[in-house]
């Protein structure tokens, strides 16, 4: 009785794990590579630093705009006076392009 029960509870242990293991065959996962001319990487490559540039730069103005509509709060209740909202304006050009330039 023992060894028929045995049996049956180690069979019942194995079917899963063969079954787990023939499913998986099916899940492959594949890779696709696409080869690109240097036009075609530069232009990717170019647009890609544009969109970055372009994300920083709205995120640096909404910064600056919160600073500012702060301080124009402050300065209507009184808080902070002209001399101080001069002194924190933001400077114009504060994004650089470290590009390098070709040599033509």
């Amino acid at each position: 009785m023992k060894t028929i029960a045995f049996a049956v509870l180690s069979a019942a242990l194995i079917m899963p794990s063969i079954s787990y293991a023939n499913s998986n065959d099916d899940q492959m996962e594949h890779i696709t590579v696409t080869y690109r001319t240097p036009i075609e990487y530069a232009v990717y490559q170019y647009t890609t630093e544009t969109l970055l540039a372009f994300n920083q730069q709205i995120r640096m103005e909404i910064q600056l705009q919160a600073r500012m509509t702060s301080m124009q709060m402050a300065k209507s209740h009184g808080i902070i006076t002209d001399t101080v909202t001069t002194a924190l304006k933001p400077a114009e050009g504060i994004l650089t392009s470290n590009r390098v330039k070709s040599a033509e």
